[in-house]
C-alpha cells in the first residue's frame, strides 16, 4: 500500500511538471481494482486493461463500451493475470478480444463493467494525434497523461514520451524563394531536451536543425530552393530521461512535406455552384436520385487541363481540405472551352468526381488549388436559396447572379 502511494504522489509530480493531464478519474460506481489503463484512437485502436489486484482477475462476461446502447461482453475465459494487462482491438469485428465498436480520435469516454453491469471504470480521453496513447502513470493511477509513445500490453512506467499536439510551417504555400519557419507545439513543452528538425530537398541526404524554445513552441527555418521540387521534413523530440518520439509518429517512412512550383497556373474558374440542393439537378451516380452540392469548373484557356492532383476546398485558408484523385484523366480533364462536375456530397467512395465536402447553404468559401496549394480560383459566397445555383453571368466572368434554371456541366451564357 506504501509503494503504492508513493508511486500515486510520483504520478501527481509528473502531472504538475509535464501540465498535460486530465482532472483524475472519478471514482468508479463498484471498485475492483480494475482499471482502463491506457487507450489508442488513431489507426488500430485499442484499449488496455490493467489487473492492480495481487491475484489474477477472471473478467468473463464483463462489458466494455463508448456507446450503452453497443456494448461488446468480453469472452470466457478471459484472465487477466496479477498486475498483469489485456489488450482489447477495438476494429468493429466482435470476434475474440476485438470488440464491436471503434474509437474516435477526436476523444470520448469508454466504460467497463461487471456482470452485473455496473460500471467498475470510466476514462474520457481527448484528442490523440496517430502513435500517442493516453494513459495512467503510474499504473492504475488516477492521473492521466498523454504520451508521445504508447506501451501496449506492458507497464506505462517509462514509456512517457514528449507528446506533440501540432507542427506547422509557414508560409503554408512556399514559394521558390521563401525561407519556411517550421513550428512544433506540444502538449507540455516542460521536461523536453531536445527537438530536432530533418528535412531533404528531392530525395536527397536529410539535414538536421535543432529547433529553438521560444516558451510555448519550438521553432526553426528551413532555407529557400531555387528550383521545383519537394520538401519532406519531420520532427523528433527528447525528453530528460532519453524518451523519443516524432511527427509524423512513424517517420521517415512517412514524412510531412510541401512542395515548390513554378508553373503558370491554368486558366481554370469556378463558374457555377449550388450550396442548397433538394430537389434540382439529382446525382445519379449511386443508382438513385440524390440531390447533393455541386461545383463546376470552366476551363477558359486554349489547353487541356487536367485537374486530378489538385485541391478542392470550402475554406480558402485550408487550400489542401481535399486532394482531387490522379488515378483516372479522362474523368479530371477539362477541355478547353469546357465544364468538369463535381459532386461536392462528402462521398468520394462513390466515384472520383465527388469531394469529401460540402458546401454551407449559410454561406462560406468555393475553391480550386493547383498541386502545391497557389489558389487558382476562389468565391467566398453568401447565403443560399434551395435550388438555384450561383455563377458567373457568363463563363469566366467577374460578375456573379442567381441561376433560377441552373446549368450543371454546361455554359452560362
Amino acid at each position: 500500500m506504501i509503494s503504492i502511494k508513493r508511486a500515486a504522489i510520483k504520478a501527481t509530480l509528473i502531472c504538475v511538471l509535464m501540465s498535460s493531464c486530465t482532472k483524475e478519474a472519478p471514482k468508479p460506481m463498484v471498485d475492483e481494482n480494475i482499471f482502463i489503463n491506457e487507450v489508442y484512437a488513431s489507426g488500430v485502436d485499442w484499449i488496455e486493461i490493467y489487473n492492480a489486484n495481487l491475484e489474477p482477475k477472471d473478467i468473463t462476461g464483463y462489458f466494455i463500451y463508448d456507446d450503452p446502447t453497443n456494448s461488446y461482453t468480453i469472452p470466457a475465459g478471459t484472465v487477466i493475470p496479477a498486475k498483469g494487462f489485456l489488450v482489447l482491438f477495438c476494429d468493429d469485428t466482435a470476434t475474440g478480444l476485438h470488440t464491436n465498436f471503434r474509437l474516435t480520435e477526436k476523444g470520448e469516454i469508454v466504460y467497463l463493467q461487471n456482470k452485473l453491469k455496473e460500471v467498475i471504470d470510466r476514462v474520457e480521453f481527448p484528442t490523440l494525434r496517430e502513435g500517442q496513447s493516453y494513459g495512467r502513470y503510474p499504473d492504475g493511477s488516477t492521473t492521466f497523461i498523454i504520451s508521445g509513445k504508447t506501451s501496449q500490453g506492458i507497464s506505462n512506467e517509462g514509456s512517457l514520451a514528449p507528446a506533440i499536439s501540432k507542427v506547422s510551417h509557414e508560409p503554408l504555400v512556399p514559394g521558390l524563394s521563401s525561407l519556411v519557419t517550421v513550428k512544433v507545439e506540444f502538449v507540455s513543452s516542460v521536461a523536453i531536451s531536445m527537438v530536432k528538425l530533418a528535412y531533404r530537398f528531392n530525395t536527397a541526404g536529410y539535414t538536421e536543425v535543432i529547433l529553438v524554445n521560444n516558451g510555448t513552441s519550438y521553432s526553426g527555418t528551413i532555407p529557400a530552393q531555387n528550383a521545383n521540387g519537394k520538401i519532406e521534413y519531420y520532427i523528433e523530440a527528447k525528453n530528460a530521461s532519453g524518451l523519443t518520439s516524432r511527427d509524423p509518429y512513424d517517420a521517415p517512412l512517412n514524412v510531412n512535406s510541401y512542395l515548390l512550383n513554378s508553373d503558370v497556373l491554368p486558366a481554370l474558374y469556378i463558374n457555377e455552384f449550388m450550396a442548397s440542393n433538394t430537389a434540382c439537378c439529382p446525382d445519379k451516380s449511386s443508382g438513385v436520385d440524390e440531390f447533393d452540392d455541386w461545383i463546376e469548373i470552366y476551363n477558359a484557356g486554349s489547353v487541356v487541363v487536367d485537374v486530378g492532383g489538385m485541391y478542392m476546398s470550402d475554406d480558402k485558408n485550408k487550400p489542401f481540405t481535399y486532394q482531387i484523385p490522379k488515378t483516372n484523366p479522362s474523368a479530371t480533364t477539362v477541355q478547353p472551352g469546357g465544364f468538369l462536375l463535381f459532386w461536392a456530397d462528402g462521398s468520394s467512395v462513390q466515384g472520383i468526381n465527388h469531394l469529401d465536402i460540402k458546401l454551407a447553404n449559410a454561406g462560406e468559401d468555393v475553391g480550386l488549388f493547383y498541386i502545391d496549394g497557389r489558389t487558382i480560383d476562389v468565391y467566398s459566397f453568401g447565403a443560399q436559396n434551395e435550388n438555384v445555383s450561383y455563377g458567373r453571368t457568363s463563363n469566366g466572368a467577374a460578375g456573379w447572379k442567381v441561376f433560377t434554371l441552373p446549368t450543371p456541366g454546361k455554359s452560362n451564357n
